[in-house]
């Protein structure tokens, strides 16, 4: 394998690539290597995110999304702290299910 040594990185450059190789935890030479190949054509460009993403859900939720997850909260906290909901119906039935609990 060959070696280059460059000189005169403008600094924004520089920086961009110290940046890319936080966010993505690799050595900078790691870095400059894909980009490189990348600039050739000899590695495929990273892909743009995935919608729905998860580290893209930032305010992402409609109108409608919102009130059913509060709901949702609002009917776990009448839940036992300790105890999933059915145990608490089977003390109160005596052992027996509620026939109106899916299965």
């Amino acid at each position: 394998m060959a070696d280059f040594l460059l000189r005169d990185i403008d600094e924004r450059v520089a920086e961009r690539i110290k940046e890319m190789a936080r966010q993505k935890g690799w050595p900078l030479n790691d870095v400059i290597l894909l980009l490189v190949k990348q600039a050739l054509g000899l590695a495929e460009p990273e892909p743009p995110p995935v919608p729905g993403d998860i580290a893209r859900l930032n305010g992402a939720w409609n109108e409608d999304e919102a009130r059913a997850f509060q709901e949702a909260m609002a009917a776990m906290s009448s839940l036992p702290d300790d105890a999933p909901a059915y145990v608490g119906e089977e003390r109160r039935t005596g052992g027996r299910r509620r026939t109106d609990l899916p299965e």
